[in-house]
């Protein structure tokens, strides 16, 4: 992947909690890549405002994020951002996806102003509880009840599971 521009958290954990975790912002279409790759969708929805890749002191991709306006046209687009798509490698150490979305809040508090809120789902039928929200303070508010996604020509259900929406300031 390229590193366009790479922001080391500091003072963000302690020591031993952000030790050799980094953040990269990048501006081309490998976090799509990957993400497609490891996501058990095997797809990255369309959109994405913003990408985020997480390496290890060695170098190596720990997981990625992808953050876009909301998926529900209800929703205000311009002031609430929308956890896509996120995937982090199984043998990651403890509670790196909730540090990650930590991380995360942090940049967009900085670089992303008009943001007032963050929501993110997951889905109760591939048993996402929503542990790693709960770990970095996110609260359930709602949720969807699934269903048929193919209203557009070529578009293709990916997970029509009950989601529960998770809701944060940044």
């Amino acid at each position: 992947m390229k590193n366009e521009r790479m922001i080391e958290q500091e003072k963000l954990f302690s020591d031993s909690c952000r030790k050799g975790v980094h953040m990269y912002v990048e501006h081309d279409t490998s976090v799509d890549k990957w993400i497609k790759q490891h996501h058990y969708l095997h797809s990255t929805p369309a959109g994405a405002m913003l990408r985020l890749c997480f390496k290890n002191q060695a170098g190596n991709i720990m997981g990625c994020m992808m953050w876009g306006r909301p998926t529900s046209r209800k929703i205000d687009q311009t002031k609430i951002l929308e956890l896509t798509r996120m995937c982090f490698l199984d043998d990651t150490p403890k509670c790196t996806e909730s540090k990650c979305l930590g991380i995360a809040r942090k940049y967009i508090r900085k670089h992303y102003n008009q943001i007032k809120g963050l929501i993110a789902y997951s889905s109760t039928g591939a048993g996402h509880e929503g542990i790693i929200y709960q770990a970095d303070n996110w609260y359930p508010l709602g949720g969807s009840k699934g269903g048929n996604w193919e209203s557009r020509k070529g578009r293709v259900n990916r997970d029509i599971s009950e989601k529960i929406r998770w809701t944060r300031s940044p």
